[in-house]
């Protein structure tokens, strides 16, 4: 039995044409995407904001050291008509100093509860005060502290709300640096700063 063909032929050197002629168009497909497709699109470009400062390190502390330092930082600041101490203790941060009224010398002591504030400042809230045998609501023994004693500029004196606020991201520097407090641990003796340089 023979098949009956129906009288067309079939051309192979078309189909041949056109196979090579679609694989020539796939590889210009694939070749064009891959020139045009991003390598890595995470990295594409990176537009981050110009800070005002930059992380440079971190700075921990014990009790004694930190004492040593604002002893050494508050030596500026004494005079003859004032002169006082602060310092850390196990339980709290202690202002000890004197006033003179009508003629004597009377004793002042502050016992001030620290935190660590969101700016990086350390905030001391008042626990405690003896001012001789005076009784003085909080308020006006800040006011005092306010108007006579010199302090740092950095240093914020609120007496409506019994603290201080020591803003020790404000301290004034050559080199640009400032600090930021982490951990403010008495307990503890923990003391942690985050170290800032500013931009320019």
């Amino acid at each position: 039995m023979k098949l009956k063909t129906n009288g067309t032929k079939t051309n192979w050197w078309k189909w041949a044409c056109l196979l090579i002629l679609a694989i020539n168009v796939a590889f210009v497909g694939v070749i064009a995407s891959r020139l045009i497709q991003v390598r890595e699109p995470a990295a594409q470009i990176i537009t981050s904001k110009k800070s005002k400062s930059v992380k440079v390190g971190t700075v921990s502390t014990t009790r004694e050291q930190l004492n040593d330092t604002v002893a050494s930082y508050l030596k500026d600041y004494q005079t003859k008509n004032s002169s006082y101490n602060v310092y850390a203790t196990s339980s709290a941060i202690l202002f000890e100093g004197t006033y003179t009224f009508l003629g004597y010398e009377v004793p002042l002591y502050i016992y001030f509860q620290p935190s660590r504030l969101e700016s990086g400042a350390i905030q001391l809230k008042i626990t405690s005060f003896s001012v001789g045998t005076l009784t003085l609501p909080e308020s006006e023994v800040l006011k005092y502290l306010k108007s006579s004693v010199d302090l740092p500029n950095f240093v914020e004196v609120l007496p409506k709300e019994s603290v201080i606020n020591i803003n020790i991201q404000n301290i004034k520097n050559d080199a640009g640096i400032f600090l930021k407090a982490t951990t403010i641990d008495l307990v503890g003796d923990q003391f942690n700063f985050d170290i800032y340089k500013k931009n320019s």
